[in-house]
């Protein structure tokens, strides 16, 4: 069967023949039909990722959709695949039994890959951390990533009174990170999403309302941020951490199954730029780029 292998770090994977795999007791093979590429998976290929890597070569790929025996989609993430473990970038993969989230019926194999991590990642700050309602003003930064553009349309769903995106990077409907304080007005936001961490978090904070939440979900401006006691003390502001991996199985899949409803129901979308396994180079290239699409490798 084909695979895409990294073997040497730093180098992107390259497509493979590799020995169909075979399930032992307590396992399932699953029949992958697509990857969703994520930052993640480059620095476990860059060897910059503080857990390590799978021994070399390994199948990269931390979450993937595919078909169980029955026919039935399910979506695949976890057990230490594409971090410790060689990951989903094969066309079958041999799990344990618990591992796959069913689906239901109908489900795009491309969508249930790409909604996972980055979608989750958007998801439960703005749901669950924050809980955001009717009265709030929130301020998504790093808004042109997926992470961010899922940020802002949970906020929408949920019915904020006002939702600002702002990124380093250009796009339409959203502001530079020195038009925050234009874009929100003299109330400033009492939610903010954080997917930057560093100096465009210390300076938005400028912007904060008083008592307002801060949900921090990466750090890709940086993983030290220079906040000011006056903006965090004086305006008694909530900082409160998410990740992914400190969810558990439960609601980590409960998470996934609420941003699926929203998705099939069209209240949130996403943007998905798809690639064959030929492609894995320049797919894995395009994950590099800021402001891309979700790049998802489609194996069948």
């Amino acid at each position: 069967m084909r695979a895409a292998l990294v073997t040497a770090l730093g180098e992107p994977p390259s497509p493979a023949e590799v020995e169909p795999p075979s399930a032992p007791p307590g396992e399932v093979v699953v029949s992958v039909e697509a990857v969703a590429l994520n930052p993640l998976d480059l620095s476990v290929g860059g060897g910059t990722f503080y857990g390590g890597h799978p021994p070399l070569p390994y199948a990269p790929g931390c979450e993937a959709a595919g078909r169980l025996d029955d026919g039935s989609l399910a979506y695949l993430f976890g057990a230490g695949r594409g971090t410790a473990l060689p990951g989903f970038l094969a066309e079958s993969v041999s799990v344990p039994a618990d591992l796959p989230l069913r689906l239901p019926d109908g489900v795009d194999p491309t969508l249930a890959a790409a909604i996972g991590i980055a979608g989750v990642a958007g998801w439960v700050p703005v749901a669950w951390r924050a809980q955001v309602t009717p009265h709030d003003r929130v301020l998504v930064l790093g808004a042109t990533g997926t992470v961010g553009r899922v940020a802002m349309q949970a906020a929408r769903t949920l019915g904020a009174a006002t939702v600002v995106g702002a990124s380093r990077t250009a796009a339409d409907g959203v502001v530079g990170l020195d038009e925050i304080g234009d874009a929100l007005g003299d109330e400033g936001f009492t939610v903010c999403i954080d997917p930057l961490w560093g100096e465009p978090l210390a300076a938005a904070l400028a912007f904060a309302a008083p008592g307002a939440r801060i949900v921090h979900v990466g750090q890709s401006a940086g993983p030290e941020a220079p906040l000011r006691s006056a903006d965090v003390r004086g305006k008694q502001l909530r900082i409160l951490g998410h990740s992914n991996f400190a969810l558990g199985a439960e609601d980590r899949n409960r998470a996934y199954l609420e941003l699926l409803e929203h998705v099939r129901a069209g209240r949130i979308e996403l943007d998905i730029e798809r690639y064959r396994l030929d492609d894995i180079a320049a797919a894995w290239e395009r994950q590099r780029a800021p402001g891309r699409p979700k790049v998802v490798v489609t194996l069948r």
